[in-house]
């Protein structure tokens, strides 16, 4: 279903069942190891919420080639009255990648069942298994998912309204004292034409530094010449309209974030 469509049919539904909000959060989403060969789906609101859950649609990717498989969903209360998620359609191969689709409606309010969102805080949604091995899987918008006919860029919505936040990756995925998070800085910010990223090079893995918007997508991409020990690269941000981004180093299994304000 198409995102404008979503928002018409439950833009009518909200206004009868939740009462008008001053101001609604935008809702950040993430996808986590959650240690028990299972992948967690967390969802982060930048303010309290406690009215209706209303729509939620994401993509899962991982390599196609590998042999591995995502299980059946599984969802505990109070997620699973608020948010029910099910696969969207089956799992899709295209080019080197395999994609599976998720969607969710809820059409019961947080405050009905004593149950509210506190700004910052991680919420799990629901948890999937990883069946024959193992891979890198994650929650992405990229071409595949923004072509109308597959209808799977990230989408959230609260109260029948558009409050779609962007893809992100947490602390649980890097250790404390880490020598990569620690070497990892931009400056200036808040920036404005230019901005100057300290990493932590590794010969023997492609990086990949990108500025990421709100929704998740790459505005900017630029692979990282291999060396070794702390490095700098200097990204131009001039064709950078101003607002909130994060600047993403992968590299092999690792991802990392810095938030950037760009002026």
């Amino acid at each position: 279903m198409p995102r404008l469509l979503r928002s018409l049919l439950f833009a009518v539904l909200t206004a009868l069942l939740v009462p008008a909000q001053a101001q609604l959060p935008n809702v950040d989403i993430t996808l986590v190891d959650n240690g028990n060969n299972e992948l967690e789906v967390r969802v982060r609101p930048d303010a309290d919420f406690d009215g209706l859950f209303s729509s939620l649609v994401f993509t899962i990717r991982w390599n196609a080639s590998t042999g591995t498989d995502l299980g059946n969903i599984s969802q505990v209360v109070p997620a699973a009255l608020y948010m029910p998620i099910s696969k969207s359609g089956g799992q899709i191969d295209a080019g080197s990648f395999r994609y599976q689709v998720f969607a969710g409606f809820g059409f019961t309010p947080l405050n009905s069942i004593s149950e509210s969102w506190t700004a910052g805080t991680e919420y799990a949604l629901m948890t999937i298994p990883v069946l024959n091995g193992s891979d890198l899987f994650e929650i992405v918008n990229d071409t595949w998912t923004g072509d109308i006919a597959n209808n799977g860029d990230y989408y959230i919505s609260l109260n029948g309204s558009d409050q779609t936040g962007m893809i992100y990756s947490i602390s649980t995925g890097v250790e404390m004292g880490d020598p990569d998070l620690e070497a990892f800085h931009v400056q200036p910010n808040p920036a404005s034409d230019r901005v100057v990223v300290n990493y932590l090079a590794d010969p023997d893995v492609e990086q990949v530094v990108e500025v990421v918007d709100a929704t998740g997508r790459s505005i900017l991409r630029q692979v990282v010449a291999r060396a070794h020990g702390e490095a700098r690269m200097e990204l131009d941000l001039r064709t950078v309209q101003a607002g909130a981004y994060h600047v993403v180093l992968r590299g092999g299994q690792r991802v990392i974030t810095r938030k950037l304000v760009v002026q």
